[in-house]
């Protein structure tokens, strides 16, 4: 089940209830689901799954960080002239399943130049930038679109795009990677838990995946495919097994408001009210005194829904 948070739809139904000066996500990991709602001006904070997403996280929502420096951009984003050789690229077997050749050699590149970046901050956003241009590679090549951009125009774009999205960014934000149970309750006006439920690989996923194994300088997709699968085990729900709600009501426990989200598909509404909205509406009912449940139809062929289930 692919999560859409609809961040703007999110906040409208809060703000019925409360005005938003702080919100606290204790999972996420979609980098992308939050790209809105970080340009709001309240303070945010977000345990992201894994520890790359976490990267990423820092790069692009953290405005205090700065940009990628000029004189970095001119040293680090330089330009393949001739193909380099391929026997000694980590990532060849990724050769036209998921890049061509071209793209390969400035993988290779990227992730050798990333570790010459002395600062760590400035070092994430050139990683995160590469996270980007994988994204718009694998979008193109599964709709069979040709690239328009050579590999380091692209990188230039993506880092003026990463300038140009943190400018102004003032707002306070904490970015952390802990499992759930070293996590504490945030003194927030609204917490948010994306719901993860057992689900094929999405294209996003896939991107994830990807990326992991690149940083760790390897093509073995199996062993960050496992490993992301671990990590999401973590917090998944299941609408087939009673779920143990305790550590949302921890987490929210010092916010006014608590937010459920998630997306279904193929499956009728009545079955997620019987099935989870009334155990969370349990569960929580010591903490807060009214519930609310909104709906947003997708696709009523295949009772596609878009849920929000707000505790206050």
């Amino acid at each position: 089940m692919t999560l859409r948070l609809q961040s703007s739809w999110l906040l409208e139904a809060v703000s019925e209830v409360a005005t938003v000066d702080s919100v606290f996500f204790p999972i996420i990991h979609r980098f992308s689901a939050l790209n809105w709602l970080s340009r709001r001006e309240f303070s945010l904070s977000v345990n992201a799954v894994t520890a790359s997403q976490a990267m990423i996280l820092r790069a692009w929502l953290d405005g205090r960080n700065g940009p990628f420096s000029d004189k970095n951009l001119q040293k680090f984003n330089q330009q393949i002239k001739n193909p380099l050789d391929l026997s000694m690229n980590p990532f060849r077997a990724w050769k036209d399943r998921w890049f061509d050749r071209q793209q390969l050699d400035y993988l290779f590149y990227w992730r050798e130049a990333a570790f010459e970046i002395e600062d760590e901050k400035q070092r994430e956003i050139f990683w995160s930038a590469v996270y980007q241009i994988m994204s718009c590679w694998l979008s193109n090549r599964a709709g069979d679109m040709q690239t328009v951009c050579q590999p380091d125009e692209i990188m230039g774009l993506m880092l003026n795009r990463h300038g140009e999205f943190i400018r102004g960014r003032e707002a306070k934000i904490e970015i952390t990677n802990s499992s759930l149970d070293e996590l504490e309750a945030r003194n927030a006006c609204l917490t948010v838990f994306p719901l993860v439920f057992a689900d094929e690989e999405s294209s996003e996923t896939t991107l994830q995946i990807i990326f992991d194994a690149w940083q760790n300088g390897h093509d073995d997709l199996e062993l960050p495919r496992r490993e992301l699968r671990v990590q999401l085990r973590r917090y998944q729900i299941s609408i087939e097994r009673p779920n143990d709600y305790h550590i949302f009501t921890k987490l929210s426990s010092n916010s006014q408001i608590a937010a459920i989200a998630w997306s279904g598909a193929d499956l009728p509404p009545t079955l997620y009210e019987q099935e989870l909205v009334k155990p969370m509406q349990k569960a929580f009912e010591k903490r807060y005194t009214q519930s609310r449940l909104l709906m947003k139809a997708v696709d009523r062929s295949s009772d596609s829904y878009d849920y929000l289930l707000l505790f206050y």
